[in-house]
């Protein structure tokens, strides 16, 4: 059974909450309150996993964080509106410790289930996970390997995937590469205004140029391109490999999807020349597309499950074959590095 603490300014919102949890014999809710009063009783009571609210008057989600994690770092799930307000304070939530997080509801009673259903198994995904080990590699940096090893790469394009715990994983990854590197394709599973946000922010600690896909753009080397929230995004065709932005159906329940990202670099004449990485994520978004990918020469790795915050995506894609080496995020971005050390400049 999982022990839950919920935590909201609003009694409402907590006790409604509290009901749909204590209704389903896996949860156990052990507290419920206040941010203020939380803090009197959290350290106590000692919970498996928070809920917490975002925007809260009294202390705000990331003032509890920065409370919370020095003391007792533990799972943190954060409810956010999907505004752009709420998406930069619920970014640096997750730069502050949380690992995940939901959409309120919007008050209709249909809403209001999907959040409690997202809630209920982002909960059940996230409350092992070991946030001590995931705050202190945010800490962390890798020693670069910088040695010329005098041979060209036939890597020409990277493709990474990611779902829960993949904005702590990304943003150790590119703040540990080296700005000479081939283009890099991400999709990160968020909603619209994050994207743009989140690329800003990476884009801040690393040394490669990362920006929010767009429509057309061409692909070059040193950049790294995230898919933007709410749309797909797939590598287009040759000679000039632009990029393709649309809105069409969500793929394994998401959009962005991992699959429509990996199955168009899998069509692709670059597909052999591919190394693509499926990391931390609750589903299984991104192994068929994996597959297609090793099928047709990529070199292909899945998150292991020791430093996964949700073994589900890399698992899936590992139980199908679609992985041909499993790999530690501590050491995914010295094995880009060296994949892809004196690669050729032309990617066309």
């Amino acid at each position: 059974m999982i022990r839950v603490y919920i935590i909201d300014d609003n009694r409402i919102v907590r006790e409604i909450i509290a009901s749909q949890l204590q209704e389903d014999p896996r949860f156990e809710v052990v507290g419920s309150s206040t941010a203020t009063d939380a803090m009197k009783e959290v350290l106590n009571v000692r919970p498996d996993i928070i809920t917490l609210d975002v925007e809260m008057p009294d202390i705000s989600g990331i003032e509890f964080l920065q409370w919370l994690m020095p003391k007792f770092p533990i799972p943190v799930i954060m409810l956010s509106s999907f505004t752009e307000v709420g998406a930069k304070v619920t970014l640096d939530s997750l730069q502050a410790g949380a690992l995940d997080f939901v959409q309120k509801a919007d008050g209709s009673e249909e809403d209001f289930l999907r959040m409690v259903l997202e809630l209920k198994n982002k909960i059940r995904a996230c409350a092992k996970t070991n946030v001590s080990d995931i705050l202190t590699r945010n800490r962390k940096s890798v020693q670069k390997k910088t040695e010329n090893t005098g041979s060209a790469s036939k890597i020409k394009i990277i493709a990474i995937g990611a779902s829960t715990g993949g904005t702590q994983a990304l943003e150790y990854i590119v703040r540990n590469l080296p700005g000479e590197l081939p283009p890099i394709l991400i999709v990160q599973h968020m909603p619209e205004y994050f994207t743009s946000m989140f690329a800003e922010r990476l884009d801040s600690v690393s040394n490669l140029k990362i920006i929010e896909a767009e429509e057309g753009q061409s692909i070059s080397k040193g950049n790294v391109y995230i898919a933007r929230g709410d749309h797909h995004m797939e590598l287009g065709d040759p000679p000039s490999y632009k990029i393709k932005v649309h809105k069409k159906e969500k793929v394994t329940g998401h959009r962005p999807s991992v699959d429509v990202l990996f199955n168009s670099l899998a069509r692709s004449p670059l597909a052999s020349h591919c190394a693509a990485f499926l990391l931390t994520g609750m589903g299984k978004d991104g192994a068929k597309g994996l597959k297609a990918l090793s099928e047709k020469g990529a070199l292909t790795f899945g998150q292991d499950e020791s430093t996964s915050v949700v073994y589900g995506m890399p698992r899936e894609a590992f139980e199908i074959g679609a992985v041909k080496e499993q790999i530690s995020l501590d050491s995914i971005p010295d094995k880009i590095s060296e994949l892809c050390f004196n690669t050729a400049n032309s990617y066309n």
